[in-house]
């Protein structure tokens, strides 16, 4: 494959690695066909050697950033190496899982981002990567060799069998004795060694921060020597540091589910797909969410049906967690609500027989300054709790030098913005911008200037399961993982599962980096499925498209709301539980799932020479311009639905589409939640001021024209920011037909109202990744699974994607449409 070689040769350290697998992963009787033909439709060589010749694609600007771990396929195993370093997910409760931090060195594979590794690809190799203090190898006396222009350098170690580094891969059936133990392992039953080709460590350049430097990202790269022992199989990665014989100083981790061996990988293969989960610890909600994901985990691994039980892995479009339940309210449950929730949902996923592909959602991504509503601190001091109880009984705060007193300045510091400061920051302690260097890319904002939070969803996820954007490749096709509620950080913030932001928004960091991911497809020739959780077309179930809600403040739950919620001001009756919570048959009052589907732009941060920066419209058209782009696979609003667009269809809006129900549905969904209806006040009448944060207020009618006003602004803002914009789907450049289907799937807790048939439909599918005539293979069949009872699920129907054609949400002709009852 000359053509492509050359043109990954600017891809650093792809070119060092090994450039010849970036052809793809499929079988190697494929690769074996076209390696030596540079008429390939992989790729063909670049005429001056900095560019391919393939239009508008420079190969120079697809390389692997210095922040980056990027696999010899093109994949990007992580985006920001950085982001499990407890400097990046610091806040008050602590996010360790039974005293350990369940990723703290091995940041890659991980349990939400496992890798897959296939035998007889003979360019494949499996490649672990930790972020460790100097201190815990320097008996090794490790050597960097030279770097070239930033790139990865060798490392050379003085190791031998009583003093080294180890590896592992274990099978469940080992996993009690070795992948939890914290003693020194060895080759046994159930428990391989492999030892690495090449060991890699990270360049530093001068522009890094230093609060970055304090441990060093070194790979370990597995070809497929180290791996033949390997049987295939589900492992559990586990390293250690030995000293004279013995793990040293208590370095060794372990990640479960984070390696999958495959002797062979077809282009044709079967996905199980679960979403929406929503996993909460409250009394009366687990059992609707919770318990769910165990019957889900259990069915999956006994399933005996060939689509299902040789299935390569699965994937998850969002809303792991709930972030707390209707009725969690109370200082002490809210404060440790994700780490609660954390641990259930860990205990559930290891124990799954296949590999599993997390994607984050809203509801993984609250956070919160920890200002509960007065009616909630005035029943706990009456039970003689408070914050400062909940917190000053914890150990290991995730907050550095922590001290009561710390936090209660900050507190007061923020009183008149209950939301926080508006930083802008995502997540951890850089603002990030777009770039290639540290310098543009990575800003510090000092500890003393940013929120100090009581707890942030996203801290727990990348501490639990992995980051929160990445990529990987099977057979013939190439899945990108997206974070699409990527707000910064104030603008999540709430009381437990209580804000008023909860639609999609991509960063233009993260939306750079796709741009990067489809660059790669494109020389790689890989379909492209993108995984996410919100839908960036707006509106609301396939109405009102182009609608972006507007981005609120917090300001409280306020007393009205509390009323509401339980029909009594806080009775000493309900005070007297460990844990308020609602009943169920009250729960659906203030769910909120699927009404905001993508948010308008933050006005405070996103202001272009054109107006705003909008993240759905910049999204969209990405999707329309990138013919390797197939399918979008989505979560959030928990209904299963299909739709299928072709070339020439319009995917972009270029306005509001308003029919004359519009106003009044969207004023509806604009209320309907009771907190943000309560922001949306205080916007209205008090501009900011210390008044709108009091949750003692009434609560008044909102003037419609406010809404009307925002319309018609956005509308505006739709003109501008698609005046030069390709809004229909773009033909492939090589010809042949353009086509995009729209996958969502229900939820798999019971949290839906759409029916099959007089059940409530939730449950989980199966992807069938076929060929159809002359095409790639691509999601082509979807079967869907409902709920029973306790561990059981029965079949419904196998539907087939029907690419050919043009296909709406709602329709006699389609297949999906008539099976649900929306």
């Amino acid at each position: 494959m000359v053509g492509v070689g050359k043109a990954f040769r600017w891809l650093r350290p792809l070119a060092a690695i090994g450039i010849a697998a970036l052809v793809g992963c499929g079988s190697s009787a494929d690769e074996g066909s076209t390696k030596d033909d540079p008429s390939t439709e992989r790729g063909n060589e670049p005429g001056d050697g900095t560019s391919s010749t393939i239009p508008g694609l420079d190969t120079k600007e697809l390389r692997e950033r210095p922040w980056e771990v990027v696999s010899n396929k093109g994949e990007t195993y992580l985006a920001n190496v950085f982001y499990a370093d407890a400097s990046q997910n610091e806040q008050v409760m602590p996010w360790m899982i039974d005293g350990r931090a369940v990723i703290d060195r091995l940041v890659y594979p991980t349990l939400g981002n496992p890798n897959l590794y296939v035998k007889d690809e003979a360019n494949d190799e499996l490649t672990m990567v930790l972020r460790i203090e100097p201190n815990a190898f320097d008996h090794l006396a490790p050597k960097a060799g030279p770097s070239a222009a930033g790139e990865p350098s060798e490392l050379s170690l003085t190791q031998d069998e009583q003093n080294r580094f180890a590896f592992f891969l274990v099978n469940h059936s080992a996993r009690a004795q070795a992948t939890e133990s914290p003693n020194a392992q060895k080759a046994a039953g159930g428990v391989y060694e492999i030892v690495p080709k090449k060991i890699q460590i990270n360049a530093e350049p001068a522009d890094m921060p230093s609060a970055l430097g304090a441990r060093k990202t070194i790979r370990f790269v597995f070809d497929q020597a180290a791996m033949k022992g390997v049987p295939a199989g589900l492992y559990d990665a586990r390293f250690e540091v030995k000293k004279a014989g013995a793990v040293y100083a208590n370095v060794f981790e372990y990640q479960y589910n984070s390696v999958r061996v495959f002797d062979h990988a077809s282009e044709e293969y079967t996905a199980l797909n679960v979403t929406d989960t929503q996993v909460s610890v409250g009394d009366e909600y687990k059992s609707l969410t919770a318990d769910k994901l165990d019957d889900f985990v259990d069915a999956v691994n006994a399933n005996t049906e060939p689509a299902v039980k040789t299935a390569a892995f699965i994937t998850f479009n969002g809303d792991l967690h709930n972030g707390g339940s209707p009725g969690t309210l109370r200082e002490r449950t809210v404060a440790s609500t994700y780490n609660g929730e954390a641990k259930r949902i860990l205990g559930a996923l290891k124990r799954l027989n296949l590999p599993i592909f997390l994607t984050a959602g809203n509801h993984d991504g609250y956070a919160s300054l920890g200002r509960a509503p007065s009616a909630v601190v005035t029943v706990d001091a009456k039970l003689g709790d408070s914050l400062q109880k909940v917190v000053e009984e914890q150990n290991n705060h995730a907050w550095p030098d922590f001290t009561w007193d710390k936090y209660a300045a900050f507190l007061a510091k923020t009183d008149n913005t209950r939301d926080g400061l508006h930083r802008d920051v995502y997540t951890g302690a850089f603002k990030r911008g777009v770039g290639d260097t540290y310098e543009a890319s990575f800003a510090e904002v000092p500890r003393d200037d940013r929120n100090m939070v009581l707890y942030d969803g996203f801290h727990q996820w990348q501490k639990t399961y992995g980051p929160l954007y990445a990529s990987w490749s099977f057979g013939k096709n190439r899945f990108v993982s997206m974070n699409t509620y990527e707000l910064r950080q104030h603008r999540r913030t709430g009381w437990g599962m209580y804000t008023v932001n909860y639609g999609g928004a991509v960063g233009q960091t993260q939306m750079e980096w796709l741009d990067r991911e489809l660059g790669r497809s494109r020389l790689t020739n890989e379909d492209v499925t993108l995984l996410m959780h919100h839908d960036p077309r707006g509106g609301h179930k396939g109405k009102d498209l182009g609608y972006y809600f507007p981005m609120l403040r917090y300001a409280s739950v306020q007393q009205s709301t509390i009323n509401y919620l339980f029909n009594e001001v806080f009775t000493p009756l309900i005070c007297k539980q460990d844990d308020i919570t609602l009943s169920v048959n009250d729960r659906e009052s203030c769910l909120h799932d699927g009404l905001q589907e993508w948010m308008g732009p933050d006005e405070e941060f996103e202001k272009t020479p054109n107006g705003f920066y909008l993240s759905g419209i910049e999204l969209l058209s990405r999707v329309a311009k990138n013919p390797q782009v197939r399918t979008l696979l989505i979560g959030h609003a928990h209904l299963n639905s299909l739709e299928v667009m072709q070339q020439g269809d319009e995917l972009v809006p270029n306005r509001v589409k308003l029919d004359d129900k519009s106003p009044a549905r969207l004023e509806s969904l604009e209320t309907a939640n009771p907190v943000r209806r309560f922001a949306w006040q205080g916007e209205l009448a008090h501009g900011g001021a210390k008044a709108a944060f009091d949750d003692t207020v009434a609560e008044a009618p909102i003037a419609r024209s406010s809404l009307n006003d925002y319309r018609i602004k956005l509308d505006a803002q739709l003109s501008r920011a698609t005046a030069n914009m390709p809004r229909t789907l773009e033909a492939p450049a090589s010809g042949g037909a353009r086509d995009l289907a729209i996958i969502r799937m229900t939820s798999a807790a019971d949290l839906t109202s759409q029916k099959y048939g007089a059940d409530k439909m939730f449950g989980w599918s199966v992807l069938h990744v076929t060929k159809q005539a002359a095409g790639a293979a691509r999601i082509n069949r979807v079967t869907f699974m409902i709920h029973t009872g306790p561990d059981a699920f029965a079949k419904i129907k196998t539907v087939d994607v029907d690419r050919t054609k043009s296909l709406a949400a709602r329709g006699a002709e389609n297949p999906v449409d008539q099976l649900f009852d929306w």
